[in-house]
């Protein structure tokens, strides 16, 4: 689908059903809003699903957090080494910082080719800038973690190459004493996972998981969902589940009866949501996440509501309007639903970006600038132009 036709709304060719499998952040975003889920995996025409808009701040930092969680992973399975150390040496070169941010910012250039929104994006930042924001990030961390290294170290991980092939999950962690990026699915909900690091020390599991960024709560309900999905898969019940923020470390013990609980709330949410998302489309939910929203664009639910008004000068606002004159230099005259009169203006280069504005149609801006405090609103680059119908 070229832009052009990208950027005609439609409704989608097939509507997006229940997953056949359910992670913690799918249920994350559904428990937000179940339309916006749907309306993301639905299928247009030839667009397997809704693209989302790349932005390289956004994409970049992912990047680097997703390589930080890594690094501390390999750090922890090596016991915390010194900086500079053999073994620290080697924990860094299983990483290989350039060689994953290399491969991962071509996947995005390529992934932005066959994109409608992409507009010609490409990455800007290089390896090289995404290995010095790591390092940085990385060494105030760990030399935090070096002074309480005694505390955090896993000990050294022992073999576990003794034909494992013949030995189930549980039997490998309990040689070895860690397992790393564990793949974990409930035996009779459709739910599954991926697991940072499972460590065995003295009879007990515990389930780890590292973290970037400021301690959040919802990251404790994470956690409990893989140990209930590692118990159920493999009959051991984890001690403990524990989150690692660099040098800081936050720790919970489990009991049978928490996962049992958890397991009953996460089967009714499952359930809640397999009904709604037969719906087509499914319920709207209107909330602060709006703003932030992908596919809002699309959510007759949210232009209907007063979630797109508002803001002061400067402010990124979303604005309906019917096109009220014709297209000159400077922009033109639209009038929002509820019959007020709006200046929608543009630079030259930025007009150009978009097709011709037609007297009588209706547009849908993303992301405008508000214009002073009247009602007047500027098309950015930063904005998208939706025609609807």
């Amino acid at each position: 689908m070229d832009a052009r036709a990208f950027y005609r709304l439609t409704a989608p060719t097939e509507w997006a059903g229940p997953p056949e499998t359910y992670s913690y952040s799918s249920m994350k975003q559904m428990a937000a809003c179940l339309r916006q889920w749907q309306l993301g995996r639905s299928r247009y025409e030839a667009l397997q699903r809704y693209p989302e808009r790349p932005s390289e701040p956004a994409d970049v930092g992912v990047l680097v957090h997703e390589i930080l969680s890594q690094l501390f992973r390999a750090m922890a399975i090596a016991g915390y080494p010194e900086i500079g150390s053999d073994a620290f040496r080697a924990a860094v070169a299983k990483v290989d910082i350039r060689g994953t941010a290399s491969k991962r910012i071509a996947e995005l250039d390529q992934r932005a080719l066959s994109n409608p929104r992409a507009a010609g994006f490409r990455i800007q930042s290089t390896a090289h800038n995404i290995y010095n924001k790591i390092a940085q990030a990385f060494r105030q961390e760990y030399m935090a973690v070096g002074r309480q290294a005694s505390t955090l170290a896993l000990g050294p991980a022992r073999s576990a190459d003794v034909g494992t092939s013949a030995l189930s999950r549980r039997e490998v962690l309990e040689l070895s004493g860690i397992l790393s990026e564990e793949e974990v699915r409930h035996p009779s909900l459709p739910l599954r996972g991926f697991i940072d690091l499972l460590v065995r020390r003295g009879g007990e599991t515990t389930v780890l998981d590292f973290k970037t960024g400021a301690p959040q709560p919802q990251y404790r309900e994470q956690l409990r969902l893989y140990a209930l999905m590692w118990w159920r898969s493999t009959g051991d019940l984890p001690a403990t589940i524990e989150l690692r923020y660099g040098a800081h470390v936050e720790r919970w013990p489990l009991t049978e009866a928490e996962l049992v609980s958890a397991e009953r709330e996460v089967e009714e949410k499952i359930w809640r949501y397999q009904e709604g998302l037969s719906a087509h489309p499914a319920a709207a939910k209107l909330g602060p996440h709006c703003s932030g929203c992908g596919v809002r664009q699309l959510c007759d639910v949210y232009w209907e509501s007063k979630a797109n008004g508002g803001g002061g000068k400067g402010a990124r606002v979303d604005v309906e309007v019917v096109v009220q004159s014709v297209m000159n230099r400077g922009g033109f005259i639209g009038r929002e639903p509820g019959g007020r009169e709006i200046a929608v203006v543009c630079e030259e280069d930025v007009a150009a970006m978009h097709e011709p504005f037609v007297v009588g149609e209706r547009v849908r801006i993303v992301n405008a600038q508000r214009e002073g405090d009247g009602p007047a609103v500027q098309i950015t680059r930063a904005a998208e132009v939706f025609r609807v119908g």
